[in-house]
């Protein structure tokens, strides 16, 4: 089973939360790699503030011959800040029919308020501008 590697990154703890950013889908560990390098050198917030990165192999369900984007779905639960909690994530489909039956399986399965089906194109880095933080 082929497989894609997911990049991360997330912010230092406050109290038992820590901010989490969805980069991207990759190939490759290297790929992934030399994004999280990248970002941690010259993306706002990320070159400026302690973050973690994160790559974790990600299983393909499907025929990957040729596909450009996969689809995964993630359910999560929230504190009493609205902070994302008890996040669950699926393994990545090529099929958006099998993805969505699962979707639908999980969201009757498992207890999560809050759920999202999303498509990742392969290879695309989210949060290329990176972010800033507010004061309170």
């Amino acid at each position: 089973m082929k497989k894609l590697y997911c990049l991360n990154f997330y912010s230092q703890p406050n109290g038992d939360y820590r901010e989490g950013f969805h980069i991207g889908l990759f190939w490759t560990y290297d790929e992934a790699k030399r994004i999280a390098v990248r970002y941690k050198k010259e993306v706002p917030g990320f070159k400026d503030y302690d973050c973690d990165e994160e790559i974790t192999e990600v299983s393909i369900i499907g025929d990957e011959e040729q596909v450009s984007c996969v689809y995964r779905y993630t359910g999560w639960n929230e504190n009493e800040n609205f902070d994302e909690v008890d996040i669950i994530e699926s393994d990545c489909y090529v099929d958006h029919s099998k993805a969505e039956e699962d979707y639908h399986c999980a969201q009757s399965a498992l207890d999560r308020k809050e759920w999202a089906l999303n498509r990742h194109v392969i290879g695309q880095c989210d949060w290329q501008e990176g972010f800033v933080r507010c004061s309170d």
